[in-house]
C-alpha cells in the first residue's frame, strides 16, 4: 500500500477523476510550476460542471502509469460565448503554463474548466488500463 490509513480514508470519502496528462504541463505541475490545470471543449463534457472543490485527480500519464494525484483548491467554469477566452489567457496563462499554441488549438472551445491545484502528491508509479480517448474520467460518486 503507498498510502498511510488515514489518508486514504480521506480521499475514500471524496470523488475521485481520473485526468490524462501529457508533456511538458505534466512535468511542470509536478514540480510546482504549474498551479492550475485546464480543460477547454466544444460541449459541456466532463469535467465540466462536474468537478468541485476538495475532490482528488488522479495523474495518469498519456500512454504511461499513474504517478500522482492532486487535490483540488478552487473550480472555474467558464462559458465563452460570456467570458472570451482572451481573457482567461491574459489572467491565469502564467499559472497555466501553456505555449502559445496551446490558445490558437483552443480558439473554437464552447467551455472552460480551470482547476487550481492545491496539493501534488507523487506515487510510486502503477498501471490502470484505460480504454477509450478520454482525457478525464469520473470514477466515484
Amino acid at each position: 500500500m503507498q498510502l498511510q490509513e488515514n489518508i486514504l480514508k480521506q480521499i475514500e470519502s471524496k470523488t475521485i477523476h481520473l485526468g490524462i496528462f501529457t508533456e511538458p504541463c505534466l512535468s511542470d505541475m509536478l514540480n510546482g510550476k504549474k498551479t492550475i490545470e485546464s480543460r477547454f471543449s466544444k460541449h459541456q463534457i466532463i469535467p465540466y460542471n462536474q468537478i468541485s472543490k476538495d475532490d482528488i485527480v488522479i495523474v495518469k500519464k498519456s500512454g504511461g502509469n499513474v504517478i500522482a494525484y492532486f487535490t483540488i483548491k478552487e473550480i472555474l467554469f467558464f462559458n465563452l460565448k460570456e467570458y472570451s477566452i482572451n481573457q482567461i489567457k491574459n489572467k491565469y496563462n502564467k499559472q497555466l503554463c501553456v505555449p502559445d499554441e496551446f490558445w490558437i488549438q483552443k480558439k473554437d472551445s464552447n467551455f472552460a474548466t480551470l482547476i487550481v491545484i492545491d496539493k501534488v502528491i507523487k506515487l510510486k508509479p502503477f498501471a490502470v488500463h484505460k480504454k477509450g480517448m478520454q482525457t478525464w474520467i469520473k470514477l466515484s460518486k
